[in-house]
């Protein structure tokens, strides 16, 4: 089974538009205010020599600039913004406009152009502005922007001749420009030019024949076929590289590229935590006991990791992680990847993020005590963290608005429910048309009706069947509906039309997950729960370039406690925990409508009730505890 996006576009309700309004009022709206990264016109008329100070090189602004753009655009029309979609619709018009005659777009002088020396952000930055290109054409189909990237595409293939990597990369701006190929893959799909498919494998032959200064070789074939080699390399480059043999495989059809992903997957697993982003705090794996940092430069001086529940995860890993999985369930048509996609943002995502939408964690953990700038600059809540570096935050404006799109996918022969999100769907597919809203509190409540509001035929309609639903069940007008079920999708065997309701219900059950480190977690559905430890929100820093922006410290309230042991009846089953559903009509990381109420022993060992809550709602938390498991029959 194939896999792509449904043609058409969505309009959010319930929480996730809310969600939306905050992100546009937020760190999205405004990231242009708030740093001038983002403030300049580095793919107009600013543009940069190649200039190298200390960590620093001129091609981040093109990082941190590209990246935003992209979530930006993405939100403008997801959300249905005309004020932000107004904005997107001017920023491209002054690319285009500073496009130069030979079709180059990016961020050097014309002097400065591909030359590769220890640090390269040629292709990198590129690539950045092509996904945001690429996401607007989507939405807008614009002959003009696709004619705009295929002459920046030629002008990238006509340019880059010789080896990018035999000269070792010290910044990491090399193991990036392996993302161009992202965007080129994009074009192929669309040009099915024979160049773009062979630079990209070119490419990555390239990257793969080098080894790097900077920790980036974990995608290099003679590691990932090698199960010895641990994943060691910066978190944001060993996830976003993931999916980079997955296009390949796609654009050439060669088993080895398949086999290569594979083994990534598998390096992976061993490095996620339980809230499913990848052990990232700079770098996946860690320095040896008998080294200290300033010795390191080589993977030869790191092993393998430990994702323990206090590791960190960044949310540039988050965000690329997401990539990976929605590129693999379309390639692979393996819808397996929507469940590992929707823990992920769920979990990890949300529990990066402020509710405001003002603010993120650079770094999170699942057990976070203490979210202050003095244990670890990025671990504080900022809206740029320019302290450490503005990449999270740009990242951060991609994960929910990318989510979003993939609610409804197809296989080309039926429409497919894969993300269940409160929205209406207004469906364009081969002179189809209909429109769908989808009602539901999801994933706070596991039930969700599908009302077709208009359709101009009776079309084939399907849904994603998620791995932790014990059953399920499907109406139709209010009339049990059959199905048949295929590769995780239950395809209805009566077609739906304008005036039909659909209802699905899905049964989840608790369950306890086992950390590394011998500890457990509950989840119910596709929600991690976690003790919210109460905090007090501490500002340090204001921001002058748009009103409500601050850094703030959060740290536990005085005599709060996070010590506790939960009941077990055995290493499967929490003892006396339930599910309680609350009012869900506040936003829901600011009043959770969903809890697990469990019970638990305190530092003294007295019975005690407990109430965990999405960790999605927390700032500070425990999200893993010991257990104990009650075989005498003590706390019956």
């Amino acid at each position: 089974m194939t896999l792509e996006r449904a043609s058409g576009s969505i309009a959010a309700r319930g929480w996730l538009k809310e969600f939306f309004r905050r992100d546009a009022r937020g760190i999205t709206g405004n990231l242009d205010k708030l740093c001038r990264e983002c403030a300049v016109d580095i793919f107009g008329k600013d543009k940069v020599d190649h200039q190298e100070k200390g960590y620093w090189s001129s091609w981040w602004t093109g990082e941190i600039q590209g990246n935003w753009l992209k979530g930006l655009f993405d939100l403008a029309f997801v959300a249905g913004d005309k004020r932000l979609i107004g904005r997107a619709r001017a920023i491209v018009e002054n690319i285009l406009a500073n496009q130069s005659p030979d079709g180059y777009i990016g961020i050097y002088r014309e002097d400065c152009r591909y030359v590769v020396t220890k640090r390269f952000g040629e292709l990198w930055t590129q690539s950045r502005v092509m996904n945001a290109l690429l996401c607007y054409y989507e939405y807008t189909r614009e002959e003009r922007v696709l004619t705009a990237l295929e002459r920046m595409a030629d002008n990238i293939v006509a340019n880059v001749k010789r080896s990018v990597y035999a000269i070792p990369d010290e910044d990491g701006s090399k193991g990036h420009s392996l993302m161009i190929v992202e965007g080129l893959y994009a074009l192929y799909n669309m040009t099915k030019k024979p160049a773009y498919r062979d630079f990209c494998e070119w490419l990555y032959a390239d990257y793969c024949a080098h080894a790097s200064e900077f920790m980036q070789d974990d995608l290099r074939l003679c590691n990932l076929f090698d199960p010895d080699v641990p994943f060691v390399g910066h978190g944001p480059h060993t996830c976003e590289m993931l999916r980079i043999p997955l296009l390949l495989y796609r654009m050439t059809q060669k088993e080895d590229y398949l086999l290569a992903f594979r083994c990534a997957l598998k390096k992976l697993g061993k490095n996620l935590s339980l809230s499913g982003s990848c052990k990232s705090d700079e770098f996946i794996g860690t320095y040896q006991s008998t080294l200290v940092m300033e010795d390191a430069s080589h993977a030869e001086v790191f092993g393998g990791s430990v994702p323990l529940p206090t590791a960190a995860y960044e949310y540039c890993s988050t965000t690329e992680l997401a990539l990976d999985y929605i590129t693999a369930e379309e390639i692979l048509g393996d819808v397996t990847f929507a469940d590992k996609l929707e823990w992920l943002v769920y979990n990890a995502g949300l529990a990066s993020k402020h509710p405001s939408g003002k603010m993120i964690q650079y770094l999170g953990a699942d057990n976070m005590y203490d979210a202050s700038h003095v244990i670890n600059p990025r671990y504080d809540y900022s809206p740029t963290h320019d302290d450490a570096a503005i990449c999270c935050a740009p990242n951060s404006c991609r994960l929910m608005p990318m989510f979003a799109e993939r609610a409804f996918l197809t296989d080309g022969r039926a429409l497919i429910a894969n993300l269940y999100l409160p929205m209406r769907f207004s469906s364009r597919a081969d002179g189809m048309r209909a429109e769908i809203d989808v009602q539901t509190e999801y994933p706070y409540r596991y039930d969700v009706t599908f009302a077709v509001r208009a359709a101009t035929q009776p079309f084939a309609f399907a849904l994603r069947i998620p791995a932790y639903a014990q059953t399920i069940s499907v109406r139709k007008n209010g009339v049990s509906c059959a199905y048949d079920v295929t590769e995780g999708v239950a395809f209805l065997r009566e077609r739906v039309g304008a005036g039909d309701r659909v209802e699905v219900a899905f049964s989840p059950e608790i369950r306890m997950l086992r950390a590394v480190d011998g500890s457990y977690a509950l989840s119910y559905g596709t929600l991690l729960f976690s003790k919210e430890i109460a905090a007090d929100c501490r500002r340090y820093r204001k921001y002058d370039g748009a009103k409500g922006f601050y850094d703030c410290d959060y740290l536990p309230k005085p005599h709060e406690d996070w010590n506790y042991t939960l009941l077990a009846k055995d290493p499967v089953n929490c003892r006396l925990a339930k599910v309680e559903l609350r009012d869900g009509k506040a936003y829901p990381a600011d009043r959770p409508s969903i809890v697990l109420a469990v019970q638990a022993l305190d530092r003294s060992a007295y019975p005690v009730k407990l109430e965990l809550v999405p960790i999605g709602a927390t700032t500070l938390r425990r999200t893993t505890f010991p257990i104990y498991i009650d075989r005498e029959g003590v706390y019956r």
